[in-house]
């Protein structure tokens, strides 16, 4: 779970990192810190990650743990939505479209999905401080298997953003 977490977790982190870059009062409630950032980020992807990989690692989107399939390539479309609640209230929910082709002859498994992230008052503590997100992403993910093995790197984008808010 921590190599598919990273995948995730650095593009959220160099993101929020930036946000902080102009942070003139440490205390502020008006301002992430950089801590706050970091932390925002990390536990974004981490219930994020939760949610799709439950969806992409469960035997049935898999079909290369089945038993080996010999003929031309499959190619299936699933659509899903979850939700999770976050940590201190609110919740965050994942919903999309994957599209999965298995090629038994080359041994071959490949998934690229796209959907949305939307976040309804996500609450995080850290520190004693309630950090608060509402907000909408898009994001494209992509993974790949050679002989029941992953190859290649996991990508994963977001494009969208949040409001946040911060209180004691």
């Amino acid at each position: 779970m921590s190599r598919r977490l990273s995948h995730l977790l650095v593009p959220c982190a160099v993101f929020l990192a930036a946000c902080a870059d102009s942070v003139i009062s440490p205390e502020s409630e008006n301002e992430l810190t950089q801590d706050d950032a970091q932390f925002v980020a990390e536990m974004i992807d981490a219930t994020a990650a939760g949610l799709l990989n439950d969806f992409f690692d469960s035997s049935q989107s898999d079909p290369a743990a089945g038993a080996l399939l010999d003929h031309q390539p499959v190619v299936w479309t699933k659509t899903f939505e979850r939700s999770r609640s976050c940590h201190d209230g609110g919740t965050l929910t994942v919903a999309g479209t994957s599209t999965s082709t298995w090629d038994g002859d080359a041994v071959t498994y490949d998934v690229e999905s796209t959907g949305t992230k939307t976040r309804v008052a996500c609450a995080h503590t850290r520190d004693g401080v309630l950090i608060t997100l509402t907000g909408n992403a898009v994001w494209t993910h992509e993974r790949h298997f050679a002989n029941h093995a992953p190859t290649g790197f996991r990508i994963t984008t977001y494009l969208g953003g949040f409001d946040w808010t911060k209180s004691t």
